[in-house]
């Protein structure tokens, strides 16, 4: 070969080098940081279909939409449990008032007061619903009025809340149900990322092989040509001695003409068929699609016979559609269980506990005259140790009932989740129907289509023999030049009836595969997913009595009354 590209990823140079060592084939899941490519040149690319395969599986567009899809998902999941993420809050403010006095209790004509409030808190949120807020408030308060012992004063105030739920928002079922959620989410991405991937996988098959049989439809009519320009000078030959009528020639040179045209047309599909498999590919650089591709697979055909009932149930088993479905009904389930919980009423606890300090400079008057005698300096440190020491205890604890009268907005919401939990059943029940369908179809495809290489070859042989045939007689005397055109007609539409038929054999298998959910690992391509992220604040999650809702439980119920359902009856 006078010319080789150099394929704009350094990964594929070494698989051509040696293809032999790429017997497993791992996607990524996720976004890569982009390969430096080198800069394609023009000339020929040598590519078999395991190539074709690890070159789109790298840089098919399409998948590189779904990476980030999954990545997205990924976000989400971190992002589901930000509720539970402790709150750090500090606050500092200040006021300052001066106002006329219009009681001698003002302790001044005019009344001044400076007032500076720090606050700092802690709050978080856990899974059970729990919540609770460390708080610390300092506050110094100065005035002109006589009637304050302490000025300037130092309050301060250390104090823990906590609010439980008991019915309504109580439970992990609950509080946890973004990130179960999010990771269901997850799930699903990924299965439509395998999606992807077997697309991908199917759209590679089918374009390598329509290359291949597009540029053996053009040798066919190369062919079809040089044996009407044979017949063209065998006839220009016979009409010179005098054996045929000049009129012979038009039919000849028609002949040529025409196939002329059809060696054009077959010449522009296989172009075509070029170009869809380089987009397959996921060349994307103006230089890339001057590169010409040299397929290096024959169409190689070994028929199988897989049996239906075995196909069927493998399928049920492996198509990651069902598999997203089956995710998508434990969403719904757990909907069910969040909506049940939002009819109960609400019965929360909540209390308080801290301690209190005091503290500030100290103004002594006499006690008959009202005569400042001295002041004991105090501030910050005295209300401080007072916190510290405990000093000054309090508390507070109550329980809080509320419940909406008739509460049809709970209601409603629980009957849409059921709905929607029935119609996820529903959903599965008719993907099933749609697979099975499918495998059907693609078994009684891959026997169609192998009956079908049979019959085109058989034809194509006798085909073969029935031009040398008439070409012999045509030579004696006893044949005519529109009979030997025709002939040789009959000879290439059978030459591309079997190319055809090895080509749709291809596609059936490939569908076969599909539809059995086994394409990928035919191919020994595996999807190097890491899995859903850890998080932080994941926890409880498996403690029974703080599900407080059984998810199967409601299931159960919501299946058990749609049994019960009268046909035709209303919903709830």
């Amino acid at each position: 070969m006078a010319d080789t590209i150099r394929v704009p990823i350094l990964a594929i140079l070494v698989l051509l080098a040696a293809p032999a060592a790429y017997a497993q084939l791992d996607v990524s899941a996720l976004p890569e940081p982009a390969a430096s490519a080198v800069q394609p040149a023009r000339g020929t690319l040598s590519l078999g279909l395991d190539e074709a395969y690890t070159m789109a599986l790298e840089r098919n567009l399409d998948l590189k939409v779904g990476r980030y899809d999954l990545a997205r998902a990924d976000a989400g999941i971190l992002q589901s449990v930000g509720v539970f993420d402790p709150k750090l809050d500090v606050a500092v403010d200040g006021d300052y008032t001066k106002s006329p006095a219009a009681t001698q209790l003002a302790g001044a004509a005019v009344t001044e007061g400076r007032n500076t409030r720090f606050r700092i808190g802690l709050s978080e949120r856990l899974p059970s619903g729990t919540s609770f807020s460390l708080t610390n408030r300092w506050t110094r308060q100065e005035t002109n009025s006589t009637f304050f012992f302490l000025n300037p004063s130092w309050s301060s105030d250390l104090s823990l809340q906590v609010n439980q739920p008991l019915l309504n928002g109580f439970g992990t079922t609950v509080n946890r149900a973004g990130l179960v959620i999010a990771r269901n989410s997850r799930g699903q991405a990924a299965t439509a990322f395998v999606l992807s991937v077997i697309g991908t996988v199917q759209q590679v098959e089918n374009a390598y092989w329509d290359l291949v049989a597009a540029r053996k439809a053009v040798e066919v009519k190369e062919q079809s040509l040089e044996l009407a320009k044979t017949l063209l000078e065998e006839t220009q030959e016979r009409v010179r001695v005098g054996t045929s009528a000049p009129i012979d020639l038009v039919q000849s040179e028609a002949a040529v003409a025409s196939r002329k045209q059809e060696l054009i047309a077959a010449r522009n599909a296989a172009a075509d068929a070029e170009d869809a498999l380089k987009a397959v590919l996921g060349f994307d650089e103006p230089d890339e699609w001057t590169a010409s591709i040299r397929t290096t697979d024959a169409l190689a055909i070994e028929p199988i016979h897989p049996d239906l009932a075995e196909a069927i149930h493998e399928a049920l088993d492996r198509r990651p559609e069902i598999h997203r479905q089956m995710l998508a009904i434990e969403a719904a389930k757990l909907n069910v269980a969040v909506a049940r919980n939002g009819t109960l009423p609400r019965l929360d606890l909540s209390g308080s506990y801290g301690f209190s300090g005091l503290g500030g400079d100290l103004t002594i008057r006499n006690p008959e005259t009202g005569e400042i005698i001295g002041t004991l300096p105090g501030g910050f440190d005295d209300a401080f140790e007072q916190l510290r020491n405990f000093d000054f205890p309090h508390w507070t604890l109550g329980v809080t009932f509320s419940v909406p009268l008739g509460n049809n907005d709970a209601k409603a919401r629980l009957a849409q989740r059921r709905y929607e939990y029935e119609q996820a059943l529903t959903r599965l029940r008719a993907l099933k129907q749609q697979v099975i369908r499918e495998v059907r179809r693609a078994v009684r495809g891959l026997e169609d289509s192998a009956a079908s290489i049979e019959a085109s070859a058989a034809s194509t042989r006798l085909a073969e023999r029935n031009v040398e045939a008439e070409h012999t007689k045509f030579k004696n005397g006893l044949s005519t030049n529109f009979q030997v055109l025709q002939i040789q007609d009959d000879l290439a539409a059978a030459q591309l009836t079997e190319l055809k038929s090895r080509v749709a054999y291809r596609r059936s298998l490939v569908a076969y595969q599909v539809a059995t959910g086994t394409l990928l690992d035919a191919h020994g391509i595996r999807i190097a997913d890491p899995g859903s992220p850890e998080v932080p604040h994941d926890f409880w999650g498996g403690v029974e009595w703080l599900r407080f809702t059984d998810i199967e439980t409601a299931a159960n119920r919501v299946r058990e009354a749609s049994d019960t359902a009268p046909a035709g009856g209303g919903g709830e």
